[in-house]
C-alpha cells in the first residue's frame, strides 16, 4: 500500500443533509416541516406566514448540527471519490486528498441533487456563460448586470421554475426552452386550495393515505371500499379531478397566453399521476410573475451556443446573453464502480442498464412479473395508466431498479448477514424531514443488529412490488425514482 494515512472508525456518513445529520445525531449519540424533537421557527418569527424558505431551511439545519454537537464531526469541503468493499467494512478515498478512511459501517446519504448534470452541447469560443440551476446562488451578481438582458432557462423541472421566476423578478427577458421528448411540465398545486386548505396538510391525513393507491396500504375497510369497488374508485377519480381543476384555475392555463403550454401534458388527473414531477406554490405572486410577457416559451433542444446566442436542433437561433441549465443531476452513486453496484443493488445511471445479479440468487425477472400482477389485483385504479402527449416507455424492463429492501438496505449483503451497509435518502416525498428520521431510526438499529430481517425471498418480495408499484403510480418519475410523493405516512409506519 502506498503511504497513504488510514483513519480507521465505526461508523462513516456521506452526506450531511436531511439524512446525513439526523443520522449523525444518532450515531453520536446526542410544525409539518422539520424533524419532530425540534419544532422549526415559523419564517421572519410570525407564526401566520406557512411559507418554508431556503434561508430557513439552511438556518434550521445549522442550528440542529450545532445544538447537537455534530460540526466537530464532519470534515467539511470533502469529496468522496471511491468506496470499495472490505472483508470488516469499507474503504473510502477522497479527492485531491491523501487521506483513506476505513469503516465498519457506511451510510451513505448523498440525497439526489449534490452533483449537477450538464448536457454536451457545441460552443462556439467565447460563448455565453452556462451555469446550472444549483449556481443560481452564487451567480446572483453576474446575472444581475445590466449587460444581461436575455437569459435562456433549458429544462421543465421545478428548479427551472424557480429559476425563471427568479429571473422574470430581476427583470430580465427569459426564454424557456423545453423539449417535446421529456416528461414536460410538471404540475403544480397551489398552497391552498380553495384558498382555505393547507395543501400539505391536507396530503398529512391519513384519509389521503385511502386516496392515493398505495401497496404499502392494502387493508382495512377504507381500502376496500375506496381502491376495490367501482364506486370507489370513481369517488376518488373525482377528489384527483377536482384537484386537478383547482390547480389549471390557480395557475391560469386558459388565460390564452403562453402560460397555457405549461399545462401537464396528460389527459387526465396530472396531480395524481405527477407523471414530471409536483410542486406546490407558496409565493403569492408565483403565477402573476410567470404570466409576464417578458417570458417566452419554446419547445425545442438546444444543440449549440454562440458569443450572443443559442441554436436549438430545429437551427432556430434565440438571443441570449446567459444560459441556465435546469437538467438535473449527475451520478450521486459514482462512489461505487459498476461490479459494486450490481453487487449492492444500485441502478445504473441515465439509462445504463447494470445486469441484475440472479448468479446471486435471484430471479428478479419472476419476482417482477409477479409483482406487475400483485400491484394490478390490489390497486385497479392504477392498471389503467392516462394518455401522455408525448409517450414514454414504461417497460419494466428499462426500469431504473433499486433493489434496496425498504429503499435502504442491499438484498444481496443482508442475505449473507452483511449489515456494513445502508443507502438513504433515495425516496422522493413531500415529507423528507419526517422521511429521514423514520428511515434513519430503523437503519441504524438494523446496522446494530437490533432488527430480525425476513428471508431473501421475502425482502426480494418486498423490493419487487415497490419497483412495480411506483412505476404505475407516479409513470415516468416511478420509472427512474423511488417515487412516494403523497404516500410518505405508509412509507413511515
Amino acid at each position: 500500500m502506498d503511504a497513504r494515512k488510514v483513519q480507521k472508525v465505526d461508523v462513516a456518513i456521506i452526506g450531511a443533509g436531511w439524512y446525513g445529520l439526523f443520522d449523525s445525531a444518532l450515531t453520536s449519540g446526542d410544525k409539518l416541516f422539520n424533524y419532530s424533537d425540534t419544532p422549526m421557527p415559523p419564517n421572519g418569527g410570525d407564526p401566520k406566514d406557512p411559507r418554508v424558505t431556503g434561508e430557513m431551511i439552511h438556518n434550521y439545519l445549522q442550528k440542529y448540527a450545532e445544538d447537537h454537537g455534530l460540526l466537530r464531526r464532519i470534515r467539511f469541503n470533502t469529496f468522496v471519490e471511491g468506496a470499495k468493499k472490505l472483508p470488516d467494512g469499507w474503504r473510502l478515498t477522497l479527492r485531491e486528498c491523501q487521506d483513506v478512511i476505513e469503516t465498519e459501517k457506511l451510510l451513505v446519504a448523498t440525497g439526489v441533487t449534490s452533483i449537477p448534470y450538464m448536457p454536451a452541447l457545441e460552443r462556439a469560443p467565447d460563448s455565453v456563460p452556462i451555469i446550472h440551476s444549483r449556481d443560481l446562488g452564487t451567480s446572483w451578481n453576474a446575472l444581475g448586470d445590466d449587460n444581461i438582458e436575455n437569459v435562456i432557462v433549458t429544462g421543465a423541472a421545478k428548479s427551472a421554475y424557480d429559476a425563471v421566476y427568479l429571473l422574470l423578478n430581476m427583470g430580465k427577458n427569459v426564454t424557456w426552452v423545453i423539449r417535446e421528448d421529456g416528461g414536460g411540465p410538471l404540475s403544480i398545486l397551489p398552497f391552498r386550495v380553495l384558498n382555505m386548505v393547507n395543501t400539505i396538510a391536507v396530503a398529512s391525513t391519513r384519509l389521503m393515505t385511502h386516496l392515493s393507491p398505495s401497496i404499502l396500504n392494502t387493508k382495512g375497510r377504507l381500502y376496500w371500499l375506496l381502491q376495490r369497488t367501482t364506486p370507489g374508485r370513481w369517488c376518488v377519480g373525482r377528489f384527483w379531478d377536482f384537484l386537478d381543476y383547482v390547480s389549471g384555475v390557480h395557475a391560469g392555463y386558459a388565460r390564452g397566453d403562453h402560460v397555457e403550454m405549461l399545462r401537464p401534458e396528460i389527459d387526465r388527473q396530472s396531480v395524481f399521476w405527477a407523471h414530471s414531477g409536483l410542486g406546490v406554490v407558496t409565493l403569492p405572486d408565483f403565477w402573476t410573475t410567470l404570466h409576464k410577457r417578458s417570458l417566452n416559451i419554446v419547445r425545442g433542444e438546444i444543440r449549440s451556443t454562440q458569443e450572443r446566442s443559442v441554436t436549438l436542433k430545429t437551427g432556430e437561433v434565440l438571443d441570449a446573453d446567459y444560459l441556465v441549465m435546469c437538467t438535473g443531476w449527475g451520478d450521486h452513486f459514482a462512489i461505487f464502480d459498476e461490479k459494486h453496484k450490481a453487487d449492492i443493488g444500485l441502478p445504473g445511471y441515465h439509462g445504463q442498464i447494470i445486469p441484475d445479479a440472479s448468479e446471486k440468487g435471484f430471479d428478479w425477472r419472476r419476482y417482477d412479473i409477479e409483482a406487475d400482477r400483485i400491484v394490478d389485483e390490489m390497486l385497479p385504479f392504477l392498471a389503467k395508466p392516462p394518455t401522455l402527449k408525448y409517450p414514454k416507455s414504461l417497460d419494466p424492463n428499462l426500469q431504473q431498479k433499486w433493489r434496496l429492501y425498504r429503499r435502504s438496505i442491499p438484498v444481496s449483503l443482508a442475505g449473507k448477514g452483511d449489515r456494513s451497509l445502508a443507502i438513504l435518502g433515495q425516496i422522493h416525498t413531500v415529507q423528507t424531514p419526517l422521511v429521514s428520521e423514520v428511515q434513519s431510526l430503523w437503519t441504524i438499529l438494523y446496522l446494530l443488529g437490533e432488527i430480525d430481517l425476513p428471508d431473501t425471498d421475502e425482502m426480494a418480495k418486498e423490493v419487487a412490488l415497490w419497483n412495480a408499484w411506483t412505476r404505475k403510480r407516479y409513470l415516468n418519475q416511478g420509472q427512474k425514482f423511488p417515487y412516494s410523493l403523497y404516500d410518505f405516512l405508509p412509507t413511515s409506519v
